[in-house]
């Protein structure tokens, strides 16, 4: 059995704070920028609520909709183990209110700068490409960084800061997103509200949205966690990476907005843009997972008693990959209650292994100890009905 009090070093408190900071200046500077965020946009939604009411109340629950099988399948990484909720609640308002908010003026002021320079055309054809990257990846970039400098200790891996660059950068999508489909009702040529919106689903949540702001963020903050975590290393590489990655996000969003391939037609010129940004965010979420499994396989073997996870689960832990497997391997000879209840106790003992990571071994984890055996009586009541029953 593995035994906690052979490693002091690692029982005490390693990250504790809250995300609701009232005494740090970051945590005021997110809460203005998102209340007026959140004002712009009400305000928005409610002056073209007088033009196209239908439209603005169909985008906003369809564009809601869109959001949570989102989540869902953030969840079905166990990217929610990362942090207490409030951490992703102001990742995804700082990238939907905050970000899009500040982001309005600049966008306008380069659009109309590259028309002055190139004309028109020119700014059609290249200011999204000049604007996007430019202006949108550092306001949601420093959203992260507000994050991290009001709770630091709750970053300690690479993919804790990837996940919430990419909740930051799902925020900035949606709002953006819902924001395109009223106004293109506004200026929709026939007398159909809905078919706009749902247009606008099509093109920018399903055929784009899978390569868009939620991947670019994730990319820039893997920067930003990897000068977090590895202290060890000398300080000028740990900026040169940060810059590599921020770089990255830039280039893959220029690329992204660009009028290239266009020609070639708009399903096209998705697919050959979208190439770059699934090889690079591939890399970076692969890197930072398997970073996160060497974590997680740590504190388990030094803080987690074997009764709260077994040796053999102890090899599936560090990896999702794993972990899916086994599932799907006990739905096939147990059924989906089974596997259902498997997910649950490996979700339990993820989140207890995060919680000692915050807090060490003492009282406060007695919950999630509980709640870990709870799942597992579940899981042997599930599985051994079925034997019983076969």
């Amino acid at each position: 059995m593995t035994q906690a009090n052979n490693t002091p070093d690692l029982l005490a408190p390693v990250g504790v704070d809250s995300f609701f900071q009232p005494r740090r200046v970051a945590f005021w500077v997110m809460v203005f920028f998102i209340a007026n965020g959140l004002f712009f946009e009400a305000t928005q939604l409610l002056t073209a609520y007088r033009i196209v009411p239908v439209a603005v109340l169909f985008g906003v629950v369809l564009w809601t909709l869109y959001t949570i099988p989102v989540l869902l399948f953030f969840r079905s990484l166990d990217l929610f183990e990362q942090h207490p909720p409030l951490g992703f609640v102001l990742a995804f308002a700082w990238g939907g209110f905050a970000a899009t908010y500040l982001a309005v003026s600049a966008n306008s002021a380069i659009f109309s700068l590259a028309s002055k320079l190139g004309g028109p055309q020119y700014a059609a054809d290249w200011g999204p490409a000049l604007a996007g990257p430019t202006v949108e990846e550092p306001l949601k970039l420093l959203g992260v960084v507000l994050l991290v400098l009001v709770a630091r200790n709750q970053f300690p891996t690479l993919l804790s800061v990837v996940a919430t660059g990419a909740m930051v950068g799902l925020g900035f999508q949606v709002l953006e997103d819902m924001s395109y489909s009223i106004n293109t009702a506004i200026a929709f040529p026939m007398d159909n509200e809905v078919l706009p919106v749902a247009l606008m689903l099509g093109t920018r949540g399903i055929l784009s949205g899978i390569w868009s702001h939620a991947m670019f963020t994730s990319v820039a903050a893997f920067g930003i966690g990897y000068f977090l975590t590895r202290r060890h290393k000398p300080f000028v590489q740990r900026v040169a990476v940060a810059v590599a990655a921020f770089a990255a996000a830039w280039s893959l969003h220029f690329f992204w907005n660009s009028p290239f391939f266009t020609d070639l037609g708009f399903l096209p010129s998705i697919f050959i843009k979208a190439v770059p940004v699934a090889i690079v965010g591939y890399l970076i979420w692969r890197l930072a997972g398997k970073e996160e499994g060497t974590y997680l396989k740590v504190l388990a073997d030094h803080l987690v008693a074997d009764d709260l996870i077994t040796p053999a689960e102890r090899e599936d832990l560090p990896s999702l990959r794993r972990r899916l497997h086994a599932r799907k391997e006990l739905k096939k000879a147990k059924g989906s209650k089974a596997a259902k209840a498997l997910r649950e106790l490996q979700r339990e003992q993820v989140r207890l292994v995060m919680y000692h990571g915050r807090y060490g071994a003492g009282v406060k984890l007695l919950d999630h100890e509980y709640a870990v055996h709870r799942a597992r009586a579940r899981l042997t009541a599930l599985t051994t009905d079925q034997r019983a029953a076969a």
